[in-house]
């Protein structure tokens, strides 16, 4: 093949030019095969997606309000069993909500009183429940501090109901 002309001397020449470019063998990529789609298994690290936090929220495990105030604290590492919750999550809480303020021993180890238990019921259930953002939840707490209590409280007597109730049902039907 010539080297290309900045112009072609006559039609002849763009003819035979053509014609040489048909002959050559085209260049034909073969189809990717997929490979079969299998569920992929959820990744342990990362941020979860929102519908794994909406399933997660209904499942914190507060003891009673009289187990709770049975002792004055409790470590982070238990506080955030019951929240299903990483540590650093709460002691980020703890940064940018002023109504957290637990208790620190010599060590820097966090200790958690019954009252910040509580505080921490609020701010998850505004969080996590209700999907409030850190900013809109720190501004709700200061202009209904009352009713939010009161929403946890209630909150938590109706699933404390509702596990009887379906304890009930499963002893109907057994």
């Amino acid at each position: 093949m010539k080297a290309a002309d900045p112009a072609p001397e006559s039609l002849s020449d763009i003819v035979e030019e053509v014609a040489a470019r048909q002959q050559q063998p085209a260049k034909i990529k073969a189809p990717k095969l997929q490979a079969s789609k299998e569920p992929v298994a959820p990744k342990k690290r990362g941020r979860k997606s929102f519908k794994e936090i909406d399933a997660e929220s209904d499942l914190i495990q507060l003891p009673d309000d009289e187990a709770l105030f049975e002792k004055q604290y409790y470590p982070i590492s238990v506080v955030a069993g019951w929240f299903n919750v990483n540590a650093s999550l709460l002691r980020f809480w703890e940064n940018e909500f002023d109504i957290l303020k637990p208790r620190k021993n010599r060590k820097g180890d966090r200790l958690f009183r019954p009252e910040d238990v509580k505080n921490l019921q609020v701010i998850y259930y505004l969080l996590r429940q209700r999907k409030f953002t850190i900013e809109g939840a720190k501004e709700y707490l200061k202009t209904n501090k009352k009713k939010a209590d009161t929403n946890t409280q209630l909150i938590q007597s109706l699933n404390k109901l509702r596990g009887f109730l379906l304890e009930f049902k499963a002893n109907i039907h057994a």
